[in-house]
């Protein structure tokens, strides 16, 4: 099967065939193979290049979002319109609230309000299904605003951080 998605802004294609819980995975141009098996709704465990992970699938108002090893990926297909950006791949352009990929309770929130946090640097991290999971930053930006504590519970796409531009 071919599909055609936008990821973090950048036009993808996909060419996937599964056989037997094997998945060839094959996107833009570059082969992976994958172990892929559905533990619950939503959820799958994956193993490829010597690497296990859960993986955790969603759909919100419309959007589809994936959450792999603690980064979040906002997935559409393409359209005759503007391209959607991802809620936290790619250059932060304007404020934006970092969502939770999944229900689940806040364990620790690592970021602070005013702090420049890193691409990649984990922001809050949430136990689901007796897994924890580390929300990262996507981009260089500033902490605006915290908006959960440690022991909240969350829902899929519950506001957790507010990021905004980093301006030098």
């Amino acid at each position: 099967m071919e599909f055609q998605f936008i990821i973090d802004d950048q036009d993808k294609k996909l060419n996937v065939e599964e056989t037997d819980g094997i998945w060839l995975v094959k996107l833009d141009g570059e082969l992976i193979e994958a172990e892929v098996i559905p533990v619950a709704p939503f959820t799958f465990w994956i193993s490829t290049c010597g690497k296990s992970f859960v993986a955790y699938a969603a759909e919100n108002e419309g959007k589809s979002y994936v959450f792999v090893d603690g980064h979040q990926y906002f997935i559409t297909r393409p359209s005759a319109g503007a391209k959607r950006k991802s809620r936290l791949g790619g250059t932060l352009k304007a404020e934006e609230v970092v969502g939770a990929p999944m229900p689940g309770v806040i364990v620790k929130v690592c970021a602070v309000e005013g702090e420049i946090v890193q691409s990649g640097q984990v922001l809050v991290v949430v136990e689901s299904m007796k897994m924890e999971n580390n929300v990262r930053a996507g981009s260089e930006a500033r902490v605006k605003r915290v908006l959960v504590k440690a022991g909240d519970s969350v829902n899929f796409g519950s506001s957790l951080v507010e990021l905004e531009p980093v301006t030098r």
